[in-house]
């Protein structure tokens, strides 16, 4: 059996020997003797004679104390599991049901996904925002509202609907939340929830009270930092701080019957950064036990942004931040630190039914293309709403990362997903210089996972104990960390991972 090229053996300085697998997402501990049979295996590219037998009977040991761990059978079958080791075409033929999977998702037509901008005014002036230059007063007219609720009417296959609302600043427009809300409601369509992303200065007590009805489930807010830091970003249109504005009105939001969650997203970059976690311990203690939390925003303008393009942390900063995050105030990142197994990078701009739909009814196919006449796909009042069919199957289809040479070539495609499918299309396709689109684990997986690690041992040293394992695989050298066998008997909390995910 031949060496996987998703394999990846490091050592950690403070905690040992590991072996990670991209292609089934594995992680497993090892000791020296094993360890060093698989920089054997690595460099004569599989298993020694090429196969893999049959593991030995469970109730016998697969090798004995101090044999070579090549020759351990169980070990050795454990590898081919977990795609350690595989078949010559075997990682190929499972990329391609990946592949599959995730074409089969995209194209899927049973759901309709729409973020709806029923204003691009709005009430902010933020330096970074990638629609500053795009202020525009048009809000969604009437006229406009019709033809929206037709186009969802037109998608007869579509059985379930998620809105999102965004901007410029949505809340601007509530009257066109409310309409479009109570049309959709009354459609031959079930509507799963929608989400608002607000600055927050709006959010009041009135508009709280209606988000139940308009079942929004999830609010995102900003704030950039303790009150002076926000204060010198987040301006008002005609200038004038807004942070106490906005947490005034996050309080109304916890202090209400709002059932939904709200989240904070602080937008970091070089001159932010060292505020995050102070504004952070500020917000969760003073709404200790509310349905709130708090999370950094990587900051990204491109070069010939108004903004100053060298404040943003590449991917290396971001990673370091994080890490930095987590060993410094405990914050795991929002996706935590383990790779997800079911990453696909399937989001509205590359998905079929997905559409970004301005205020005068002009289709898009991501949030940063809203108000850019040349990324323009549709309009819903067309005939045929879909204009640029060419741009709708190239975010869809030549933003792909399994149709990309060099990121087939990557040792972490299984738990990329592609990274933004935006940047990629714009500097694969367009030219752009400068524009990162690949996930922080191309570079920085081995940091990522120390730090995972480290988490589960965490969470033994608070009195929840060290997670069950094989005491046998352990006493002969190796133990899998992720994923890891769980008993009947294990208690319910031992059920979530160890670093707060469920997977």
């Amino acid at each position: 059996m031949e060496w996987s090229r998703y394999n990846q053996l490091f050592e950690s300085e403070r905690f040992g020997l590991f072996l990670y697998n991209a292609l089934s997402n594995t992680l497993m501990e090892l000791d020296e003797p094993y360890y060093r049979a698989l920089e054997g295996m690595r460099e004569c590219g599989g298993a020694p004679g090429g196969g893999v037998s049959a593991p030995a009977d469970p109730a016998a040991p697969g090798a004995e104390a101090g044999a070579d761990p090549a020759a351990d059978r169980d070990f050795l079958a454990l590898l081919a599991e977990n795609k350690v080791l595989v078949e010559a075409g075997e990682e190929q033929r499972l990329l391609l049901a990946r592949h599959y999977g995730r074409q089969a998702r995209r194209f899927d037509s049973s759901h309709l996904g729409l973020t709806i901008c029923p204003t691009l005014q709005c009430n902010f002036r933020c330096p970074y925002c990638f629609e500053q230059s795009q202020q525009v007063g048009t809000t969604m007219s009437p006229e406009t509202v019709d033809r929206l609720i037709a186009f969802i009417g037109s998608y007869k296959d579509a059985r379930r609907l998620s809105l999102g609302w965004y901007g410029g600043e949505p809340t601007l427009a509530w009257e066109v939340i409310e309409d479009v809300t109570a049309r959709a409601q009354a459609l031959d369509i079930e509507l799963e929830g929608a989400g608002l992303v607000t600055n927050g200065y709006l959010l009041d007590a009135a508009k709280i009270a209606r988000l139940g009805d308009l079942q929004i489930r999830s609010i995102q807010i900003t704030l950039d930092g303790p009150p002076e830091v926000h204060d010198s970003r987040r301006v008002l249109a005609g200038g004038g701080p807004t942070y106490a504005r906005i947490l005034e009105n996050v309080a109304l939001l916890m202090e209400s019957a709002y059932e939904g969650s709200c989240t904070i997203r602080v937008n970091v970059d070089k001159h932010n950064r060292e505020r995050f976690l102070e504004l952070r311990a500020e917000l969760l203690a003073r709404f200790a036990g509310k349905r709130l939390s708090v999370y950094p925003g990587h900051v990204h303008t491109g070069p010939g942004h108004a903004y100053d393009h060298a404040c943003n942390l590449d991917l290396k900063d971001w990673a370091a931040l994080t890490v930095d995050l987590y060993r410094g105030g405990g914050l795991l990142p929002k996706e935590g630190f383990y790779p997800a197994a079911n990453l696909d990078g399937t989001c509205v701009a590359t998905s079929h039914n997905g559409f970004v739909v301005g205020p005068r009814g002009e289709l898009y196919k991501c949030w940063e293309d809203v108000g850019k006449p040349e990324m323009v796909i549709g309009d819903i009042a067309a005939e045929e709403p879909i204009t640029d069919p060419g741009l709708r199957a190239l975010y869809a289809l030549g933003t792909d990362a399994y149709d990309d040479p060099e990121c087939a070539a990557c040792n972490v495609l299984p738990i990329c997903g592609g990274g933004c499918a935006n940047r990629r299309l714009r500097a694969k396709h367009f030219g752009e210089q400068g524009l990162t689109y690949c996930s922080p684990y191309k570079e920085h997986l081995t940091a990522y996972l120390e730090e995972y690690y480290d988490s589960y041992l965490s969470r033994a040293l608070l009195g929840v104990g060290l997670p069950p394992h094989d005491a046998a695989a352990a006493d002969r050298g190796y133990r899998m960390v992720h994923p890891r066998k769980r008993s009947a008997a294990e208690a319910p909390h031992l059920l979530a991972d160890p670093v707060g995910q469920e997977r």
